[in-house]
C-alpha cells in the first residue's frame, strides 16, 4: 500500500526544518572554524531559543577559518603562502 502525499510532505518539511536548526553547526563544519565544536554546542544546548541560535550562526560566520602556513620552493626560490585547511 504506498503511502499517501501527506506523509512525504510531513517527511519533507521535517527534514527542512532539521537541517535549518543545524544550519550554524554546519556551516561552522564546512568554513572548517576553530570554534565548530562551540558552535555545535550552543547550538544543541540553546539553539530552540531564537537568540540562542542567531549566537550560533554569528558564532559561525564570524570566526575566520583555519589556515595552515605551507612554505613552498620553486626552483630554489622560498615562497610562503598561507592556505585554508
Amino acid at each position: 500500500m504506498p503511502w499517501p502525499v501527506e506523509v512525504f510532505a510531513v517527511l519533507t518539511i521535517l527534514s527542512i526544518l532539521f537541517v535549518m536548526y543545524w544550519l550554524p553547526t554546519i556551516v561552522a563544519i564546512l568554513r572548517r572554524t576553530p570554534s565548530a565544536l562551540g558552535v555545535a554546542t550552543i547550538n544543541f544546548f540553546l539553539g530552540w531559543t531564537v537568540i540562542g541560535w542567531i549566537i550560533a550562526l554569528i558564532m559561525a560566520l564570524a570566526a575566520a577559518p583555519a589556515t595552515q602556513r605551507v612554505t613552498v620552493y620553486v626552483d630554489g626560490r622560498r615562497t610562503e603562502a598561507e592556505i585554508l585547511r
